[in-house]
């Protein structure tokens, strides 16, 4: 169940298909939206090498970076707001600045599902490998994520990558538990592996158990380009995704399929741990 959606705006490319999907979403649920505005005004400020005497111009350019982001942020909120008052769906306006991983981290502990752009997010790009990003977001905690790309799109046929780890379970089960598209088909695929059509099988019970028309698919190749044009191939409008990430003992490795999905993916993507 959903009640409460947090949303990360900043005036990216992506607002369009951020209000269409999350209106959605909030009016079938009954819940509210919660609009999270960061301004990293440190990053923001990086302007580069700098002459001697030319401080006063990149104090003036770093001023001026933030000043546009706190606009297009602004217009992307006034929009937000407007639309949703207009559904009638209960909306709050967060307004942050700093650094954007932690201010969305504080935020997450209360709501129930972010929604972020699939491309740049917050400071309209100003985050660098915002694909990275979202993974970071994962591990930090933050999930479930429903990454969204610029063009908006209904959710008829969701494709669930599953290969029978935890993570890939996990992200599956959370997909069914939320029903958040109950009339989707759901189309289970798998890529290669010995027991594949075991783990399928099992797989597909469970989602047509919470209710759903499934299928399955058994694909080869690479798993990220086989996914990735399975999905193409079959119009599938969102592709569920677990982080697949290991810990390491410096730091966190993220599954390359996972990765390279999201940075390739021009469709939703549902990402979960």
């Amino acid at each position: 169940m959903i009640k409460r959606l947090l949303v990360g705006l900043a005036g990216t490319p992506a607002t369009r298909a951020k209000i269409d999907t999350a209106l959605d979403i909030a009016t079938r649920e009954g819940a509210s939206l919660s609009l999270l505005s960061v301004i990293d005004v440190d990053r923001l400020a990086r302007v580069g090498p700098v002459p001697v005497g030319a401080g006063y111009a990149a104090r003036g350019m770093a001023e001026e970076r933030a000043r546009q982001s706190r606009a297009r942020a602004a217009d992307a909120i006034d929009l937000f707001v407007s639309e949703a008052e207009r559904a009638g769906v209960p909306v709050r306006v967060l307004r942050a600045e700093g650094d954007p991983f932690a201010c969305l981290g504080q935020a997450w502990r209360t709501h129930d599902l972010c929604l972020l752009g699939l491309r740049g997010w917050f400071d309209h790009g100003v985050v660098a490998e915002p694909e990275g990003a979202l993974m970071r977001l994962i591990t930090q905690g933050v999930r479930p994520i429903l990454a969204v790309p610029e063009t908006p799109r209904p959710i008829r046929k969701v494709l669930v990558a599953y290969n029978g780890s935890m993570e890939s379970a996990k992200a599956m089960k959370r997909f069914c538990q939320m029903r958040l598209w109950p009339d989707a088909a759901v189309e289970v695929a798998i890529v290669g592996g010995e027991g594949g059509e075991a783990l399928l099988s099992d797989a597909a019970a469970y989602v047509a158990e919470h209710g759903y028309r499934v299928s399955t698919a058994q694909l080869s190749g690479v798993p990220e380009r086989a996914l990735a044009e399975h999905a193409e191939a079959t119009v599938a409008d969102l592709t569920v995704l677990g982080s697949g990430f290991r810990s390491a003992l410096l730091g966190k490795v993220f599954g390359s399929t996972t990765l390279a999905l999201v940075q390739a993916s021009e469709r939703p993507l549902l990402l979960s741990h």
